[in-house]
């Protein structure tokens, strides 16, 4: 699954493109830079990304602070740790519902990925072990 895919499982699509935006930034970031940026792509109202800005600021995924009559607003983590997090909820949650056939899917990518990589995840699963 793609990083935008995962981004978007958890968040609305438009959520999705300013998180993307916020990230490419390296920083902080104005409603009015983000609008800019995204209305180069579409039309697509101040007020809208403000709106959308505010959710995710509620929703504990950006912070925000006062600059003079305005917010800047930065991710409260990085999107690697984002993903990280709820890719696990996405599978943590399918995992729940639907068990075995999850896994055995799950089993079927890993067998897809390089045996390097496949290593790794060995190692990572045994370090998350010893933790228990």
């Amino acid at each position: 699954m793609s990083n935008k895919r995962v981004t978007g499982k958890v968040l609305g699509n438009l959520e999705s493109e300013v998180m993307e935006i916020i990230w490419s930034l390296k920083g902080e970031a104005s409603v009015k830079c983000v609008a800019e940026i995204l209305s180069k792509k579409r039309k697509i109202a101040y007020t809208t990304v403000m709106t959308v800005m505010a959710r995710l600021a509620s929703k504990g995924v950006l912070v925000r602070h006062m600059n003079g009559p305005s917010y800047l607003y930065k991710p409260k983590v990085t999107k690697d740790r984002f993903i990280a997090k709820a890719a696990h909820s996405i599978f943590s949650s399918a995992v729940s519902n639907l068990g075995d056939e999850v896994l055995a899917h799950f089993i079927k990518e890993i067998q897809k990925i390089s045996p390097k990589k496949r290593q790794e995840l060995l190692k990572m699963l045994n370090e998350d072990r010893k933790g228990i």
